[in-house]
């Protein structure tokens, strides 16, 4: 009898065993489940060296903390169509498990409305994360080449350095010289901006934009102190006083079409860090994903780390993001149009 109660009891309690087992397998988080010893990809459409990889790894270094299951996330840097070659294979092609995010060039944004060539992407069918920085932008040119202002371009040509025909650097300049008619001429083909900034002090070329003010207070500062580089103009909506004197671009306009025109081909430079995944991924995974981005951006440790690079923090969450996209390219078809014409090649 002693025997059959306690083999009863031994039952009993293997039973409870495995009910308490099947309700933990049951409560696990999936999305913990599925990240934990994974890698995610954050893909950057630049070399290493430049202001892209620099944000990239940033972000990299702190928000698999905030993921559950604590997934590595590793940089992928892949250069190619001025920028436009990640944010298409991240569109298109990488797996859309949540395991690949990219960092794009704001000029994808406005690509597809500008009927860019090869544009393989829909801004609003990316699932956007967050944007880590509303950073100001200006253009810089080499002290020794005696460019004060992009004024200058009135009386000399400049000639400015650029990655591809498409990317910042090439659009704006280039925008100058189809809309007021400056002395402008832009070469292509230079691997990021570190590899630019080698060609000004060669003289190979005179200038470069989409230059960040991040990039000028931290890793730039000293040239920018020592006068080796000189910003000749501004492109964001308010002055840095890192970039001085330099005029502010809405002060050549002429026009208020001019003006809206403006707006449209530097306005998204201002989203300057934003961080999205592709439209397939799940939607709990991209909650989770969001959440992460916008605890990391506010955390003490990420913070803490952009104090010692003197990397200057203003995110958005995903909404704002959104909007904020959404505001960039909302303008008339009959201005887009004029801006195609402005930065056409």
């Amino acid at each position: 009898m002693l025997q059959r109660r306690s083999f009863r009891r031994l039952m009993a309690a293997a039973f409870a065993l495995g009910v308490v087992g099947i309700s933990k397998a049951a409560s696990a988080n999936p999305v913990e489940e599925f990240y934990r010893n994974k890698n995610i990809n954050l893909m950057v459409g630049f070399a290493p060296g430049g202001g892209a990889d620099l944000w990239g790894r940033f972000l990299a270094r702190h928000l698999g903390s905030f993921i559950p299951g604590k997934p590595n996330v590793v940089v992928q840097n892949m250069p190619g169509a001025s920028g436009f070659r990640a944010v298409g294979y991240t569109f298109n092609i990488a797996p859309m498990d949540g395991t690949n995010l990219v960092l794009p060039v704001p000029t994808a944004l406005t690509a597809p409305s500008l009927g860019v060539a090869n544009v393989t992407w829909d801004v609003f069918k990316f699932q956007w994360i967050g944007n880590l920085n509303r950073d100001s932008v200006g253009c810089v040119a080499m002290g020794k080449s005696g460019i004060k202002s992009i004024a200058d371009a009135k009386d000399r040509q400049i000639i400015f350095g650029a990655d591809g025909m498409d990317d910042p650097a090439a659009q704006q300049p280039r925008a100058l010289a189809n809309l007021l008619g400056f002395n402008i001429k832009v070469i292509a083909g230079f691997k990021g901006t570190g590899h630019a900034l080698l060609s000004l002090e060669s003289g190979e070329i005179d200038a470069r934009c989409a230059f960040f003010a991040s990039q000028a207070l931290s890793e730039r500062r000293a040239d920018l102190d020592a006068g080796k580089l000189v910003p000749i103009m501004q492109v964001g909506s308010r002055k840095h006083a890192i970039f001085g004197n330099a005029p502010m671009v809405y002060d050549f306009a002429r026009t208020e079409d001019e003006r809206k025109i403006m707006q449209f081909i530097f306005g998204s430079t201002e989203i300057t860090r934003p961080v999205a995944v592709g439209p397939g991924v799940p939607k709990d995974r991209v909650d989770v994903l969001r959440e992460a981005f916008w605890t990391a951006a506010n955390s003490k440790q990420l913070r803490d780390d952009a104090a010692r690079l003197n990397l200057v923090v203003d995110p958005m969450d995903w909404k704002e993001t959104e909007a904020a996209i959404r505001a960039s390219i909302d303008f008339d078809p009959s201005i887009i149009d004029r801006a195609k014409k402005m930065i056409a090649y």
